[in-house]
């Protein structure tokens, strides 16, 4: 049961999150969008989380996604989610191959990823030695 109940914390943090950047980086949903996604992370991985964020190689990814946090939470929600952003990628670049891969087998989501501007991005993800880690 906790695996359902943090899949649907992590699609309202991940809707919280689109609705924060569409309404021009709204503070509140970004802030609830980020808590409902670490819970949700909390509620698929268990123990497990504490490990991911916290070894020794995934610091920097660590620190700027919680800096990026805190700072939205104290007021300036672009440079937070900039500094968030970057925390993402430092911690799941290693991830992305397998989910473009995944991506790519189901049929709406393979045209979208054909389309010109993302196959670009795709194009650099599947090539895994120019992905900066």
């Amino acid at each position: 049961d906790n695996k359902k109940i943090g899949i649907g914390c992590c699609g309202l943090g991940v809707v919280c999150l689109a609705l924060g950047l569409m309404l021009l980086f709204d503070r509140t949903l970004l802030a609830l969008g980020n808590v409902a996604f670490l819970l949700g992370l909390g509620l698929l991985m268990g123990k497990k989380i504490v490990k991911f964020f916290f070894r020794r190689e995934k610091w920097k990814g660590t620190s700027a996604f919680f800096v990026g946090i805190a700072v939205i939470i104290i007021g300036w929600p672009f440079v937070g989610f900039v500094t968030e952003l970057y925390g993402v990628w430092k911690l799941f670049a290693a991830f992305l191959p397998n989910l473009v891969a995944s991506l790519s087998m189901v049929p709406g989501a393979s045209m979208v990823l054909n389309a010109w501007p993302i196959s670009i991005v795709v194009g650099a993800i599947k090539d895994t030695r120019r992905l900066p880690l």
